[in-house]
């Protein structure tokens, strides 16, 4: 809660906290708790123009930008995927912005190129909870920019990282 708190030069204290990383070299990843309320349209965008590299889900996603992701029968809205990386991306994301969802994983560069990845194929019976895939597919993303691979594969281990994580209830 204290790094959601406002900052008079920054917006929040948790943009002032990226800003100051970068400022020592240091690249940033945010990654957003999902949670009911519109508090994204005012705490994320702040921290953007010190990010690095966001990874977030359709739902994350599209309350941070305004942008609807899934209709209101839940189904996703591919065509506006494009629109809300090019949103975030112009938000101040420095290299990669990247939104995943249960049928694949998206993503924009610095110089605007969009991937997009399907979701695995998974056979009957595989997954055994969700809890955590977000956050494995998030450390899937990161590891490979860590290691200098391309934003395809990034979202590809991304995606065997969160498959990894449906394997196991909890």
């Amino acid at each position: 809660d204290a790094l959601d708190a406002p900052d008079p030069q920054c917006g929040t204290r948790m943009a002032r906290l990226l800003m100051e990383a970068q400022a020592r070299g240091i690249l940033t990843s945010v990654d957003v708790v999902s949670e009911v309320g519109d508090r994204y349209r005012t705490l994320v965008p702040p921290s953007l123009k010190y990010t690095d590299y966001l990874i977030i889900n359709e739902v994350e996603a599209g309350k941070t930008c305004g942008i609807e992701l899934r209709d209101g029968g839940g189904a996703l809205i591919r065509s506006a995927i494009p629109r809300a990386l090019s949103a975030l991306r112009d938000m101040g994301v420095r290299r990669w912005v990247v939104i995943h969802a249960p049928e694949g994983g998206w993503g924009m560069d610095e110089g605007g190129r969009y991937v997009a990845r399907p979701s695995l194929k998974l056979p009957e019976g595989f997954i055994r909870g969700t809890v955590g895939a977000g956050d494995a597919f998030c450390a899937g993303v990161l590891l490979a920019a860590y290691n200098g691979e391309s934003l395809e594969a990034a979202i590809d281990d991304g995606s065997a990282a969160a498959a990894c994580s449906l394997r196991e209830d909890g």
